[in-house]
């Protein structure tokens, strides 16, 4: 999906892959990042976003929760991440990251929330009352008031199988009058999930018919007498669509395949930022008219579609790929053709890494010419090696 643009805008990355492979650095099944690529890229949504007055929270399960990136990110004024789920908020909040936006796209589990409370994040979304009871309780158990924010969601709104989840637009007014009893916690933030998504068509991130639902959320909070200071809209974030964030109303964005140029609009157009991650594998055995390299890092969604296969950067062919089916573990992944057994597989898709087994390492100096790599962790953000 993105090999071919990696090759032209960033080629020092499919160097480093085929390098790192071949020497022994790294293990088939392995996502590199190019750190110093992915941290240009990430200045550049947030001076844009600085320029409109938006906030933003990054997102880190696309590469693997990693906190040695999380930290970067951080250095550079990011406000903090957003979490996609408990274990995530747990992993970057234990290793010191500032937790701006937990409990979306995952609630916090009752038996989770205390501890996560006690991490002083900068709000969290809820999707029933129960939950803003329990998160009440926590926060008073903690002596504070904690911010939370409502996802809100009407019935003919687009909305992901296995993320169903929020206040239906017609209950909000009566759900929000009921928030009033709660001493502990503050509603000040409303979301709906996605609110921008790349539109083939129109060649463009577009909004989603979502954000009128919430427009309509918050002319609801406005009559309801409540300063909502969070109006945030995920999904998409990058150079590209921080201007229309501030258009529709948004304080908040939530860049995640933004930092590493890989949103499905980096795949047509060469994009203000870079792509900054690729996948090596290695060529495991041949049968037949195919040759199969090692899996581990498939993601439905991912669209792998061209893969690179050889020693170095200056010998290696090109060939399809044969996606695996969803019903499949990817022990393999085949491809056309039949290669030398031990050779570089290259390839660049759509990640989803904290679904994956796969390895990420995390490398600097590429942009120099001198690749060292920073640390090598697992898919869930647990370093295995610096």
């Amino acid at each position: 999906m993105f090999l071919e643009k990696t090759l032209k805008r960033n080629p020092g990355l499919i160097k480093t892959a085929f390098e790192l492979h071949q020497g022994g650095k790294i293990q088939p099944d392995t996502y590199i990042i190019d750190l110093d690529r992915l941290t240009e890229n990430a200045l550049k949504i947030k001076k844009e976003a600085d320029k409109y007055g938006i906030k933003l929270y990054f997102m880190t399960k696309q590469i693997g929760r990693n906190p040695l990136i999380a930290k970067r990110l951080m250095d550079i004024g990011y406000a903090g991440a957003v979490a996609v789920d408990f274990r995530e908020a747990g992993l970057l909040g234990e290793n010191g990251i500032k937790l701006g936006n937990i409990g979306h796209l995952v609630q916090i589990p009752d038996n989770d929330i205390k501890k996560l409370v006690e991490m002083n994040p900068e709000i969290i979304t809820v999707y029933s009352m129960h939950k803003i009871e329990k998160i009440n309780d926590a926060a008073a158990e903690s002596g504070k008031i904690q911010d939370v924010m409502i996802r809100v969601i009407s019935k003919d709104d687009m909305i992901y199988a296995g993320q169903y989840g929020g206040i239906y637009l017609d209950e909000l007014e009566d759900f929000l009058e009921k928030t009033k009893q709660f001493k502990n916690v503050r509603v000040n933030g409303l979301t709906v999930f996605p609110a921008f998504l790349y539109d083939k068509d129109k060649k463009d991130i577009e909004v989603t018919k979502n954000t009128e639902t919430l427009k309509k959320a918050m002319l609801t909070a406005e009559k309801k007498g409540l300063k909502i200071e969070q109006i945030n809209t995920p999904s998409a974030t990058c150079v590209q669509n921080i201007k229309k964030i501030k258009e529709i109303g948004g304080t908040h964005g939530e860049p995640g395949h933004g930092l590493t140029g890989t949103t499905p609009m980096h795949a047509e157009f060469d994009m203000p930022e870079t792509p900054a991650i690729v996948y090596v594998s290695e060529i495991s055995h041949n049968l037949g008219e195919s040759s199969y390299i090692y899996g581990g890092g498939h993601y439905r969604r991912s669209r792998m579609e061209n893969i690179f296969i050889g020693k170095d950067i200056n010998n290696f062919k090109k060939s399809k790929i044969k996606m695996p089916d969803s019903e499949s573990i990817d022990y393999y992944i085949e491809t056309e053709g039949n290669y030398e057994i031990g050779d570089t597989a290259v390839l660049a898709f759509r990640t989803q890494i904290f679904v994956t087994r796969s390895r990420v390492a995390v490398v600097e100096g590429i942009s120099e010419n001198q690749p060292i790599i920073a640390g090598i962790f697992d898919s869930q953000g647990n370093e295995i090696r610096r």
